[in-house]
């Protein structure tokens, strides 16, 4: 079985993609189980078809961007192979050089799938140049795969609703054990000025649609005397200077004492500041199924999620306190989930044996060559 993953990037598993994150870890482990799987990946600046070795794991052919008149290194290499290729793998078709490809393969009859990551269940996928490319060609590639991986069933609501008429299975996203590095720091806060605080952590690019000022504006419906001993910690990178917006956000609102924004942190860094923390809290519109909150579960953390959060059909939502992302009801789950006291320990504990149970990427991607095989089987 020889499997093409296309995506935008190297596929680097430590930065503050996600979506690298996922294709760096299903490349390893497809690997691991006998798959001949590849990364073929449309790079910005990249001149010519380069090998890019990442680890001895992973190895990312990295091709030059695509254009309608020049089609692009990348389409050649697929048709060349196309016999040897039983389906390629892409990571968003949001990306018009991924349109040109997915067209050339749909003439060629290369059959190929796409994982949305929760693209099409976003708010966003409704506004402006995404609502006008849904119109004009968006749907139209969608549709064109042989069929939709999807990380929740949730977002198989949002794709159906986009106008993707398809069929759709679901995985999803998983996480590797070496990745909770040995000899963390449980006291990373230690020299921080929310020291002694009880901290509920969130990590994230700082936009709007993780909705983040509903956070900062829910604090401010606490009662003095738990927000006075709670710290919100947001860590991550900035997105178009809202770091300095959320902290006069926090400043209107009269809890920039309880707000504080550590920008981003990576590998043992990451992970010792979810360690240390009480708990963590995402209050996103929607999400795919977040790597961030996979590190949370790993970590034993107990949350704070919403709907949109897609841990709705997970076997076990026991290690959740559920809210709705509007402030007042963000501001009653912190009340409840502060109220637990020692209880929410157990919380944690159900989160991170709910993550070894079913989470593991190998696991994960045992149920990817099923339905690669299932797919390549009826596309032939």
């Amino acid at each position: 079985m020889r499997i093409i993953h296309v995506t935008h990037g190297r596929a680097n598993p430590n930065g503050s993609n996600g979506i690298s994150r996922v294709v760096y870890y299903l490349n390893k482990y497809e690997k691991l189980a006998g798959i001949d799987s590849q990364i073929w990946a449309i790079v910005d600046g990249a001149k010519k078809h380069t090998a890019y070795r990442r680890d001895e794991f992973v190895t990312v052919e990295c091709f030059p961007r695509v254009t309608l008149w020049s089609k692009g290194d990348i389409i050649k290499a697929l048709l060349a192979g196309k016999e040897n290729i039983d389906l390629v793998h892409f990571h968003l078709i949001w990306f018009y050089d991924k349109n040109i490809i997915a067209s050339a393969l749909k003439k060629h009859g290369i059959p190929f799938i796409i994982t949305t990551h929760g693209t099409y269940s976003n708010p966003h996928a409704y506004t402006g140049k995404r609502m006008i490319a849904k119109w004009l060609f968006e749907a139209k590639y969608l549709n064109m795969a042989a069929e939709c991986h999807i990380l929740t069933r949730e977002e198989g609501t949002g794709l159906a609703k986009y106008g993707y008429k398809g069929k759709m299975f679901v995985a999803y996203n998983g996480f590797e054990e070496s990745e909770i590095l040995p000899d963390l720091n449980t006291d990373f806060f230690a020299n921080q000025p929310f020291k002694g605080r009880y901290v509920l952590l969130m990590v994230s690019v700082l936009r709007n649609d993780k909705n983040i000022p509903f956070i900062i504006e829910a604090l401010s419906h606490l009662p003095k005397e738990i927000r006075h001993k709670l710290a919100f910690v947001l860590v991550g990178p900035d997105y178009k200077g809202n770091a300095a917006r959320y902290r006069q956000l926090a400043e209107e609102f009269g809890v920039s004492d309880a707000f504080y924004w550590m920008g981003p942190l990576y590998g043992k860094d990451k992970y010792s500041a979810i360690c240390s923390a009480d708990g963590y809290i995402m209050a996103s519109y929607s999400e795919g199924f977040s790597m961030s909150i996979i590190d949370a579960m790993i970590c034993g953390k107990p949350m704070i999620l919403t709907s949109g959060c897609s841990m709705n059909y997970v076997s076990d939502t026991s290690f959740f306190i559920k809210c709705e992302p509007y402030p007042q009801d963000i501001a009653r789950a912190i009340i409840a989930y502060y109220d637990l006291g020692d209880e929410r320990y157990l919380l944690g504990e159900k989160a991170k044996e709910i993550a070894h149970s079913q989470l593991l990427w190998s696991k994960i991607v045992s149920e990817m060559k099923t339905n690669y095989q299932r797919i390549i089987d009826y596309a032939k």
